[in-house]
Parts: C-alpha cells; sequence; structure tokens
C-alpha cells in the first residue's frame, strides 16, 4: 500500500464501505480477537448516501446498526467476516490500511471514540 496523502474530498460510498470493513477487521485484531464490533461517527446524510448505493459488497458479513440520534454506526462482524480476515495476508492488510488510512475519510466517517 502506498502513503496516503489528505484528505478524500469527494463522497464515494464504495470507499467508505471499504473503509468500514477493513477498520473493523483492523479492530478486531487489535483487539487480540475480543472485540468484533467497531464505531464509527457519521452523520444522517452520509450514513444515508452510504446506504442507498446499491452495492453493498463491501459491507457482506457485518451487521450494522445505525444510531441517528447519536450519528454512530456500528459494524459487527460475523464469523464468516472474522474467519476471512484470519490468515496473515488479510489481517496485514487490514492492520496497515487502519494505519495509513486512519483520517483519510474523515470528511465524511471516523472511528467514534467513546471516551
Amino acid at each position: 500500500m502506498e502513503e496516503v496523502k489528505g484528505q478524500l474530498e469527494v463522497f464515494s460510498a464504495i470507499l467508505l464501505q471499504q473503509y468500514i470493513r477493513l477498520m473493523t477487521a483492523a479492530a478486531y485484531h487489535r483487539s487480540e480477537k475480543t472485540v468484533n464490533k467497531t464505531k464509527f461517527k457519521i452523520v444522517p446524510e452520509v450514513y444515508h448516501k452510504l446506504r442507498d448505493e446499491p452495492l453493498q459488497t463491501s459491507l457482506l458479513g457485518l451487521k450494522l446498526d445505525y444510531d441517528d440520534t447519536q450519528q454512530v454506526l456500528t459494524a459487527a462482524a460475523d464469523a464468516e467476516f472474522l474467519e476471512e480476515f484470519d490468515n496473515n495476508i488479510m489481517r496485514d492488510v487490514a492492520l496497515q490500511y487502519a494505519d495509513l488510512y486512519k483520517t483519510r475519510y474523515a470528511a465524511f466517517i471516523s472511528l467514534y471514540d467513546e471516551n
């Protein structure tokens, strides 16, 4: 993966879906495989545009729960999703992605810090 510079300026549902997928996988591995849910901060307009995208392939294996009031999206990974990221290559891809793309999509979505 190459180094990312700057934030994404144009909305892309597919890129945001990929962000949710890989950040969820990275969080799972960083928790030493104990946490299969990841929370994201995302405003309702962006969430609904994301979900209105006809292609939802990147979100397979994830159960999404969105709280409009708190503007928090929770992505919970199922067993099949976690199994896909159990191999070393996929784990490394997710972890490297999380480091490089952590703030790339901040104009649209970010990890939710509960503290």
